[in-house]
């Protein structure tokens, strides 16, 4: 993996991921395992995988149809009789050619959140060696300051062997119980130095709140491999960085946003059914005398009134228009909002998401540089210290030692050559300690491994 780790926060299994860390914790933490309790722990990151679940929902929703529409409506007559009824079942069409645009467009979206979690867990993994490194490395110069204490409580011992054997004065005392006193206030300084820096580390890998105690037990890397071909890492970059990957994947989905905005020109496309019941006048009451009566006189003679047969009322009935059914169409016609200010509103943003992927690559490249230079000149200190300084350095207080020994030489040129060699110490502490975090932020520039790491031999080299 690229954070070289095998186990990341799970939503699904997080109550074991305690016991885990547990386990990590019970003999004192390494670097590596560092890495891992950060990724299983670290609350900021276990937030992150909830938008997962928000895009895949995106997702979901972007491949549905708008849900159909159902109209009733009733209207009465004045006179009574049977109302009129009007039925409309009716469906928005745009969806179909909608629903491509919008589904590539949230599938990128869940890419990108998916790609960003991934670059967000290499980012953590930089972070917790660089602070593990931080830590290691204070510890180490609280050791170094112990063991300048020591080198300096002996030069004290002999000051006052020579001072009661009457071959130095109280000068002499003085001066190394001073070189004393400040080793112990040195050693005090990087401890509280060393507790900030482990409360930095324990935030970032999750531990704030933890009860129990814990220790890291690790020291820094001894890797001395670099790369003097910065073009060739910044190629290889530009396949692994997930977040270049991520910006890349913006920039399509806001094109294909455009696209989108395009077919909502025409907004409103509804298809459909209606049907209607019309209304009927209710028939009004028969008074047969009265029909009778005017039938009589009508024809001169007693006459019964007419009466329709059951064929005839029938076809009568058959004749009335008792339905309506048909289908419909909606278009809202674009004469004065042709979506043109979202239109427009698309192409900016997708002109400022190249911008952003063209941003992202300058900062890929710099990043790369920085690290490299860093990295480089980290380990030529290093081999100069080791070849050169340092040594030159414990000669030069032996040498010391025994020339105040045997009295040619004064206290102050003794507690020099000690406090060079102090401060050599620190130096050469602090070249490991920034090539350790170079390389770290190396491998961050890179996408969380190097060329040589991902069996990629072709773009290394040794110096």
């Amino acid at each position: 993996m690229r954070t070289g780790v095998d186990r990341a926060y799970n939503p699904e299994t997080s109550s074991a991921a305690e016991d885990a860390i547990a386990a990590l914790l019970a003999d004192g933490l390494t670097t590596d395992e560092a890495v891992q309790v950060a990724l299983l722990n670290n609350p900021q990151f276990q937030s992150l995988f909830q938008e997962i679940g928000v895009s895949r929902a995106d997702v979901v929703q972007s491949g549905l149809l708008s849900n159909p529409s159902i109209g009733l409506s009733t209207r009465l007559p004045e006179a009574g009789g049977r109302s009129n009824l009007t039925l409309t079942f009716a469906q928005q069409i745009a969806d179909l050619w909608l629903i491509p645009v919008r589904k590539r467009i949230a599938e990128a979206a869940l890419e990108q959140t998916i790609l960003r979690i991934v670059h967000t867990a290499g980012n953590l993994a930089s972070d917790a060696k660089r602070d593990c490194y931080g830590v290691i490395a204070l510890k180490q110069l609280e050791a170094n300051a112990r063991e300048t204490s020591e080198l300096a409580k002996k030069s004290l011992k002999l000051a006052e062997d020579r001072f009661e054997a009457g071959e130095a004065g109280k000068v002499d005392v003085n001066l190394a119980q001073a070189s004393v006193l400040s080793g112990r206030a040195r050693t005090m300084g990087l401890r509280r130095e060393t507790e900030i820096a482990r409360a930095t580390l324990a935030h970032t890998i999750g531990l704030a709140r933890w009860s129990e105690p814990w220790t890291l037990d690790d020291s820094l890397p001894k890797d001395t491999f670099l790369f003097s071909d910065a073009e060739s890492l910044l190629v290889f970059a530009m396949t692994e960085r997930l977040d270049a990957r991520a910006a890349s994947m913006k920039v399509q989905a806001a094109e294909n946003e455009i696209k989108r905005q395009y077919f909502r020109i025409f907004p409103n496309i509804t298809i459909g059914v209606e049907g209607e019941r019309p209304e009927r006048q209710s028939a009004p009451g028969r008074n047969v005398l009265a029909d009778a009566a005017r039938a009589s006189v009508a024809n001169g003679r007693l006459t019964a009134p007419s009466i329709q047969s059951r064929g005839e009322r029938k076809q009568d009935r058959r004749q009335v228009i008792d339905s309506l059914i048909g289908p419909s169409l909606e278009i809202t016609l674009p004469i004065w909002d042709q979506n043109q200010a979202q239109i427009a509103k698309a192409r900016f943003l997708a002109v400022k998401a190249r911008k952003a992927y063209e941003a992202i690559l300058d900062e890929v490249a710099r990043d790369i540089r920085q690290a490299q230079n860093v990295a480089t000149s980290a380990s030529q200190l290093v081999r100069f210290f080791e070849d050169e300084a340092l040594p030159h350095a414990r000669r030069s207080v032996e040498s010391a030692e025994h020339a105040y020994r045997a009295g040619t030489l004064d206290i102050l040129a003794l507690l020099d050559a000690q406090k060079t060699l102090a401060a050599q110490k620190e130096a050469y502490i602090g070249a490991n300690r920034d090539f350790a975090i170079a390389m770290a932020e190396l491998r961050r520039a890179t996408g969380g491994r190097l060329p040589s790491e991902s069996g990629d031999e072709t773009h290394a080299e040794q110096p």
